[in-house]
Order: structure tokens, then sequence, then C-alpha cells
């Protein structure tokens, strides 16, 4: 029989990279585990704390596909929330730019030929279904029920991290259940503060065989201080004199 020997030094060097894999190992093995075991507790906080928020920003991308035909784009919209009553968001809306601006009941919408913004007093123009999401994106993060979650892994590294669910949720959104069916959810969740940072969302037309609806959101700057105040509606000093 033959012995090996090595140095005291090269044994606790080996010693120590053996503890790491094994530790390493187990430790992968825990969080797949633990990751499909606590997808409900996952979901629910993020859900929680991403409502909860007094404020953030997004950008949102909405858009049907048909096989076959061109993709008719909806909406590319950045904006800004502060909860409970203002948002402001710029863009595009079907192709025709846009920006609006929300506070309390009043909305200050700007017109893309002259530059003036125009008032509408006490009228709840976030409610119509023609901003219904792009006025409230977490609108679309209200379920009925989830009869279906899978934990699909985490992606990213060091400092911005994020769990990652696919759910087949029942929506709270009576434009979305009127117009489309059968939607799948990918959420991504980040690590550290369990919000929701990304929205991946797809659903099936109930009008027209083939055509799906497809929206995207990202969140950023949660409870971050954010000013959204009334624009400036006083028509410039030279349009005044011309009126006189």
């Amino acid at each position: 029989m033959r012995w090996v020997v090595m140095s005291r030094g090269r044994f606790l060097l080996l010693l120590t990279m053996l503890a790491v894999i094994v530790l390493g190992y187990w430790g992968l093995r825990g969080y797949t585990q633990g990751g499909g075991l606590e997808k409900e507790a996952l979901l629910a906080a993020a859900l929680d704390n991403t409502r909860a928020s007094e404020s953030y920003r997004y950008r949102i991308n909405s858009r049907l596909e048909t096989e076959g035909q061109p993709t008719s784009y909806f909406s590319e919209i950045e904006g800004a929330a502060v909860l409970p009553d203002r948002v402001s968001i710029k863009g595009t809306l079907i192709n025709s730019p846009i920006e609006l601006i929300q506070i309390e009941d009043t909305t200050y919408m700007k017109d893309q030929i002259t530059g003036r913004w125009l008032t509408l007093q006490g009228n709840r123009l976030a409610q119509s279904e023609l901003f219904i999401t792009e006025l409230n994106p977490l609108g679309v993060l209200s379920f009925k029920d989830v009869p279906e979650i899978s934990y699909e892994g985490k992606e990213g590294g060091i400092g911005r991290a994020n769990e990652i669910l696919a759910i087949k949720p029942l929506v709270v959104n009576p434009f979305l259940e009127l117009q489309f069916t059968d939607f799948d959810y990918r959420l991504w969740i980040d690590s550290k503060d369990q919000r929701i940072t990304k929205a991946a969302i797809t659903a099936q037309s109930k009008s027209a065989k083939g055509e799906r609806l497809l929206i995207d959101i990202e969140f950023w700057d949660y409870n971050k201080e954010i000013k959204i105040e009334p624009p400036d509606t006083e028509p410039p000093a030279e349009d005044e004199e011309k009126e006189e």
C-alpha cells in the first residue's frame, strides 16, 4: 500500500475546497427547492409591497400581434406616479404623440400642434378604457385568483438580482377581461426589496382568432421623491397680443 504524503498547507487547502463544494451544492439544492416551496409567499409579498409603494417610475409597451401580419403598437409610454392621485405620462398612444398629467380630478393634456396645455376640470380621464393601463400600470397586477404559479429561477447578480415567477391569473380588469382571455404573466421580483421590477404579459383575443395582446412593463425608483405639478396653462405673451 502506498501513502500519499502532502504538506499541512495543501491538506488544509484541499479540505477548504471540499467544504466549499459541499456547501455550494447543498445551498443550491436548498435554494431551488425553497424557491418552489415559497413561490406563493413570494408572489403575495411582491404584490403587497409593490401596491404599497408611494411613488414609482415606469415604462410600458403594449401591442397586438397576429401571425403573418405587422405588429400593431398600441402604446409606448414612460411615466411616473405619486400615489394616490398624481401621474404623468409621455410617449405615443395609437401611433400619436401624447403628454398628459393627471392631478386628483383634473387632467392636463398637451396639444401637440400648438404646444399649449388643455385643462379638463373634473374629468376622470384616467378611468377611461383608453388610458386604463397607461395611467395605472399597477391595475394589471390585480387578480381574483392565481391558480397556477411556477418558480423559474433567479436572474442577475450582485447588486440587482430578481426572482422570476410565471403565473396564470384571473385578472381584475373589466376592459382586459372583456377583450382577452388566457392571461400568462412572467414577473421579475427584486430579491432584496421584494417588489416587481418587470412584468411580461400575454393574452389571447376573444374576438380575433390568432391575435394576442403583449404588454411589457418596467418599474423603478420605488418610493423615491418624484414631483408631479400642474403645467403652465397660460398662453404665451405673443399669443395674447395677437388675440387683442
